[in-house]
């Protein structure tokens, strides 16, 4: 494995859908990625409705897909929650 793969993802959430984001966020989506050998570096309110974190992965395409296509991310979708969403690889400096 080479060294780890940082994705920023910064969300847009739709109004007064900040409380039900953040629950599917910790419940699920948290506790899965990282069973799936995935570094939560660091999440972030910006403000009431944007929301930044980091996800880290040394083979993130790989775990990616295994992430989207296992059970337990098919029974929530957090879209639902999201009014726009950004998504690019980060480079470490520090």
């Amino acid at each position: 494995m080479g060294p780890m793969k940082v994705q920023m993802r910064r969300y847009t959430l739709k109004e007064g859908a900040k409380e039900a984001f953040q629950r599917v966020f910790l419940e699920t989506i948290v506790p899965l990625r990282q069973a799936l050998g995935f570094r939560i570096l660091g999440a972030y309110w910006l403000s009431e409705r944007e929301f930044l974190w980091f996800v880290a992965h040394e083979d993130f395409e790989e775990a990616e897909r295994a992430y989207y296509a296992h059970p337990e991310r098919q029974k929530v979708d957090p879209r639902a929650y999201l009014e726009a969403v950004e998504t690019r690889f980060v480079e470490r400096l520090l």
